[in-house]
């Protein structure tokens, strides 16, 4: 099964790297997202995920002045739609992250999974399967 089926499902959260991490948290928990998609101009699509929120608490961040590109990953691993979900899961695995940016040929940003994504999806492929 390839991510392309179901990863453009859903909206993606889009913010900018000046946002505040207390306005970014604030974002992410009115849409239920556990990361957003941070654009950054002429550079591949960066990443804010709840790790990275958590780290900056730790590290005693004053939320309502740091930008979110102090704590953000840049140049985030990124996969395209015809990836399969199964290698998606390993690379996952394997980098040690929850969330996963889709882009298409020319670098756009298509879609985002999560872990919980990827597992739902091959639930859905397995059950499928055993159904005939």
């Amino acid at each position: 099964m390839r991510v392309g089926t179901f990863a453009t499902q859903q909206e993606i959260l889009t913010i900018g790297p000046a946002l505040t991490l207390a306005e970014a948290a604030r974002r992410m928990r009115d849409r239920g997202a556990g990361s957003a998609v941070v654009a950054v101009a002429a550079r591949r699509p960066a990443i804010i995920t709840e790790r990275d929120l958590l780290r900056s608490i730790a590290d005693g961040a004053d939320l309502f002045t740091t930008p979110v590109s102090a704590y953000m990953t840049p140049d985030a691993v990124s996969v395209t739609a015809n990836w399969h979900v199964v290698d998606v899961a390993r690379t996952m695995i394997e980098r040690g992250f929850r969330h996963v940016i889709v882009v298409d040929a020319t670098e756009q940003v298509v879609g985002m999974l999560s872990i919980r994504d990827i597992v739902r999806a091959l639930l859905e492929d397995r059950q499928r399967t055993l159904a005939g």
